[in-house]
């Protein structure tokens, strides 16, 4: 940019001084003195020069800005499709995974029959670990219930007229209390060892991050659920909620919900030494 300024304030100079020296002349004499025949053209020349060097740099600004461009968008167009290529890998990679986990959770189901099928001593064991897996999350569920859905205030703007962490832990727990066997949270199978939190912006379960409306699914006695919801501390808390805040809070009965499997897995915990079985 240093050239093209110099060129931009410098280009007339000449020109303005050969103007300022003829009108001293006419001053001098009281009449205008002409121009020579040779001065007009060497001026014209000297014109048509700078005007070709500054269109010049000009253009090789103009070159050299859309070439930088032009890289810089391919560089970002690379690296998109980089990023690309690898969510789509992982998708890829998790399904692989989740297909693998299934198949081997049927074939150990397939062998716990097969080798406990036939001791009438065992069946008892299986029934036991059978009510293990739905307590525990550790199995899909499918049962009558009813389908909560909270929600934040109509056109909330700040944080007070919206869901809060806190807010659907208090309504996991007055359900719990409520006498609810089985519960999921937005597609997410809530056990013991799920938590509900702010984080990075969003409220997050089992690791995965929650938009709103937030959907309850609840298997239990759909006839009392709601009622007994209601008479919970967490319950009061909730229609505090909606008197005060706007929140939203609908309880619907069902015949039938499904419930997946959790997610999550013990990695630490392991059966004390001369504890119970």
């Amino acid at each position: 940019m240093g050239l093209l300024d110099y060129l931009t304030s410098h280009a007339l100079d000449e020109d303005y001084a050969y103007v300022a020296m003829r009108d001293a002349d006419r001053d001098a004499s009281g009449a205008e003195t002409p121009a020579s025949s040779s001065d007009a053209p060497a001026a014209r020349r000297r014109v048509g020069v700078v005007g070709a060097v500054v269109m010049a740099a000009f253009a090789v600004l103009v070159v050299t800005a859309a070439v930088q461009t032009s890289r810089n968008s391919m560089s970002d167009q690379s690296q998109r499709r980089e990023l690309a290529a690898q969510v789509s890998g992982a998708r890829t990679q998790l399904d692989d995974e989740r297909t693998r986990l299934t198949r081997l959770q049927r074939q150990t189901v397939a062998l716990q029959a097969r080798q406990l099928g036939n001791d009438r001593s065992a069946q008892g064991l299986l029934d036991r670990l059978d009510l293990l897996r739905v307590k525990t999350g550790a199995t899909p569920v499918r049962g009558p219930g009813v389908r909560v859905v909270a929600n934040d205030a109509p056109g909330a703007t700040t944080a007070r007229n919206e869901v809060l962490d806190t807010d659907l832990q208090r309504l996991a727990n007055g359900l719990w209390e409520a006498g609810a066997e089985a519960i999921s949270l937005n597609g997410q199978r809530l056990t013991n060892l799920s938590t509900i939190r702010q984080a990075g912006g969003a409220i997050t379960t089992n690791g995965h991050s929650l938009r709103p409306p937030y959907v309850l699914s609840v298997i239990g006695d759909k006839n009392t659920l709601a009622a007994r919801f209601a008479e919970t501390t967490s319950g009061q808390a909730w229609l505090d909620l909606q008197r005060q805040v706007g929140l939203e809070l609908t309880i619907t009965p069902k015949d039938s919900l499904r419930l997946p499997a959790s997610e999550v897995s013990l990695r630490y915990a392991n059966k004390p030494s001369g504890g119970p079985p």
